[in-house]
């Protein structure tokens, strides 16, 4: 399938401040590309330091004003559930502007779209459910425990999931009762306007002041701008260590509340008793899932030495019957890398462990122009090289003896989001999986979605601070305070 895209019809950048849409002043001196083909689409541009600077004091200000905390519970729910029914409207948008932006096919972008609206109404549900007031009194002592939004909120997005983590954030912080300022990635800006069309829309039918929710643009400078500035109380950052790191080291000098979802190599055991040919399965659809561009990625490969060459085989089998295609063909499985850097990472590091002794496993087909990159397995790497993230499609196996040597691969790393048992044996496999120092661990499976709707994620080691649960996200935006009159009669 040929399919093209021109610059006119990808989204412009638009920055939404204090009720108006501009063009962002900056530009950042390099391309938005189809990474389908290499061809430039527009430039990256970036919201001036004066105009980022406007958009929090507006934002400070209607928080000092108490309008959105104060507005009441079943108009905040109304929001929420107004934009999810316009979200549901642009979910063809949506999906075909991520597409192009991330390279990761249209099937899969149009699921994350469609779940934009799910995103919004579970905010509303607990919203609903936890309204933040309690009524702690006994009889002619009045206590009331409240649970307030700390202030402004940054939301800063990653480029591979971009409208879906600018919606969910966003949703939690409004039912919260906080304005919010956000970022989307400069490497996937254009599907973030249509998510704020949304929110404006929903928020200018509801009456209510457009400072509510505001959208700005570009790189580092922007989310350090964010991060340092008091005025934000609660930042939620997803993307990689070293950008997380500086965010916290930027959001440390006023001890705001901080959320950092980061990267992870995530491991994946392979016991004796593994149904190899469904660990197969699960492997490839979770490495190459999202062109292999996400941070719970199976990444490394510890399997018991009496299995390791079935499993190579039976990997190598599913790799070559992977159609790579424009990720806006919808037969595609799988698409390019998000830009030509990310390619470029993605490169060097498959040469990087082959130069120092792994096999290199490459048998799909890929397109001549534009980012794609193989999906590959690689064999035998220095266990020591194969620790960092690489995000993107490349699986590293590594033989083991028995479990306790896998156990002690596996947990050798810093990182810790997700971790993947294979076995026929449920008991054991979970025993093993109970062991492993990561937030989520999937038995026999792969999955990007939850394993139970009301599942938590930790973020352990150094993949991050806090969790995305839904009900912990909510409180994530909002701080404890009691008011009441004191006991008499005290000792002390």
């Amino acid at each position: 399938m040929t399919t093209t895209l021109s610059a006119e019809e990808l989204a412009p950048q638009r920055d939404f401040i204090c009720g108006a849409w501009s063009t962002p002043q900056n530009d950042l001196g390099a391309d938005l590309t189809d990474p389908n083909t290499g061809a430039v689409l527009q430039r990256q541009l970036q919201t001036g330091t004066a105009d980022v600077d406007r958009a929090v004091a507006a934002a400070a200000a209607l928080h000092a004003a108490g309008t959105w905390r104060n507005t009441p519970v079943p108009t905040r729910i109304a929001v929420l559930r107004r934009t999810a029914d316009l979200l549901a409207e642009r979910a063809g948008d949506i999906a075909r502007h991520d597409a192009i932006n991330t390279g990761v096919v249209v099937s899969v972008t149009d699921l994350f779209a469609q779940g934009l609206s799910d995103a919004m109404c579970a905010a509303a549900d607990h919203l609903q459910a936890d309204p933040g007031d309690r009524d702690a009194a006994e009889p002619g002592r009045p206590v009331r425990l409240r649970r307030l939004p700390w202030g402004p909120v940054a939301v800063i997005a990653p480029w591979n999931a971009p409208s879906f983590i600018v919606a969910k954030k966003t949703a939690f912080a409004l039912a919260a009762g906080a304005p919010v300022i956000a970022k989307p990635s400069n490497w996937a800006p254009a599907s973030s306007a249509l998510v704020a069309e949304a929110i404006q829309q929903a928020v200018a039918e509801a009456g209510l002041p457009p400072e509510i929710f505001q959208l700005v643009h570009g790189g580092r400078e922007v989310g350090q701008q964010l991060a340092a500035d008091p005025r934000v109380r609660a930042l939620s950052f997803t993307g990689g260590r070293a950008a997380g790191v500086a965010v916290a080291h930027a959001a440390a000098t006023d001890c705001k509340a901080l959320q950092l979802e980061l990267g992870s190599n995530n491991p994946a055991i392979v016991r004796a008793d593994a149904d190899i040919d469904a660990t197969a399965d699960a492997l490839v659809a979770g490495f190459t899932k999202l062109n292999g561009q996400w941070c719970e990625s199976p990444g490394s490969v510890a399997v018991v030495a009496a299995r390791h060459a079935e499993l190579i085989d039976a990997l190598l089998d599913r790799l070559r019957a992977i159609p790579l295609g424009h990720s806006l063909d919808p037969e595609a499985v799988m698409g390019p890398q998000a830009h030509h850097d990310q390619y470029q990472h993605v490169s060097r590091a498959v040469a990087k462990l082959s130069a120092a002794g792994g096999v290199v496993h490459s048998v799909t087909r890929v397109p001549d122009a534009g980012f794609f990159h193989a999906p590959v397995v690689i064999d035998g790497a220095p266990t020591e090289l194969a620790v960092d993230e690489i995000f993107g499609p490349v699986l590293t196996v590594h033989r083991v003896a028995d479990d306790a040597e896998a156990l002690a691969l596996a947990n050798s790393r810093s990182t810790g989001l997700a971790g993947y048992v294979f076995g026929t044996d449920l008991d054991e496999a979970m025993a093993l999986g109970g062991e492993l120092t990561c937030g989520e661990v999937k038995i026999n499976g792969t999955s990007v979605l939850d394993l139970v709707p009301d599942s938590t994620q930790g973020f352990w080691g150094a993949s991050g601070v806090g969790c995305h649960g839904d009900a912990e996200l909510l409180q994530f935006f909002r701080g404890a305070r009691i008011v009441g009159v004191d006991r008499p009669g005290l000792p002390i």
